[in-house]
C-alpha cells in the first residue's frame, strides 16, 4: 500500500510508546498482524516495522481506517486516533 496525503500510517511504537504518523513511502503486511514499511526509495525503516510496532493503522483520505489495514491494542486506541487527529 502506497502512503500519500490521502493514505496515512499512524503507529505506536512497542518499547517506548511513542506514536507517529507517516504519509511517504509504503506498507506491506508482516504476518498476520504486523507491516513492514519503506521509505520512498524502498529501503526498509526498521524501527517501524516487524515487532517493533505495537499498534498501527492506515487511515484513507476521508480519516476512516482502511478496512483489513490495522492492528490496534485496546490500550493504543486513543493514541492512534489522537495521533491521526494531529496531523
Amino acid at each position: 500500500m502506497t502512503l500519500s496525503a490521502k493514505c496515512v500510517l499512524v503507529y505506536v511504537l512497542r518499547k517506548s510508546g511513542c506514536a507517529g504518523r507517516l504519509n511517504l513511502g509504503r506498507v506491506e503486511r508482516h504476518g498476520s498482524s504486523g507491516v513492514n514499511v519503506y521509505d520512498r526509495l524502498g529501503n526498509l525503516i526498521e524501527y517501524i516495522s516487524g515487532d517493533r510496532v505495537r499498534s498501527w493503522c492506515l487511515f484513507g483520505g476521508s480519516g476512516v481506517p482502511l478496512e483489513n489495514w490495522s492492528h490496534v491494542v485496546p490500550d493504543d486506541a486513543s493514541a492512534i486516533r489522537t495521533q491521526f487527529s494531529a496531523g
